[in-house]
């Protein structure tokens, strides 16, 4: 495995870790004020007014499904994952391109958007697609206050 493929997979495992992390905070009552959330696709989230909120990137893909998403209120810091059919991929990647603060990096199979606003530093990796089901691409994201 090359060097950047590990550094890559690390990063996600960390995310996950991440993720999983506040879902145990939460359950054990420790810690600040942490809220979780989960929604069928992009219109429940709208619904829910998760991206009034802030808590779920604006570059999500659009047929974003399986979306998961937790948050700190105290240190104004998230994680989620989301899931989408691969055949949206290379429109997706033309969106971000099109956004102006992005940053829009491949290696290998995974691609990683690193983007600026709010106050807050928002970074998505999206993997290649489930070898299980080589028609959804997963990802996960993370998002931290810059001051």
């Amino acid at each position: 495995m090359k060097i950047t493929a590990l550094k890559i997979f690390l990063g996600l495992a960390a995310a996950l870790l991440l993720f999983v992390a506040f879902d145990l905070i939460r359950l054990s009552g420790l810690g600040g004020e942490h809220k979780i959330s989960r929604y069928a696709d992009l219109a429940a989230a709208r619904a829910d007014g998760a991206f009034e909120g802030g808590w779920l990137p604006k570059l999500l893909p659009p047929g974003s499904t399986h979306i998961a998403e937790t948050h700190d209120l105290g240190t104004n810091s998230g994680a989620g994952s989301f899931a989408f059919p691969s055949y949206q991929m290379d429109a997706y990647k033309t969106e971000v391109r099109q956004f102006g603060r992005a940053i829009l990096r491949e290696t290998g199979t995974t691609t990683r958007i690193i983007y600026y606003g709010d106050r807050s530093r928002v970074e998505l990796t999206i993997l290649s697609p489930d070898p299980q089901k080589p028609e959804v691409m997963n990802g996960v994201w993370s998002m931290k206050p810059t001051r």
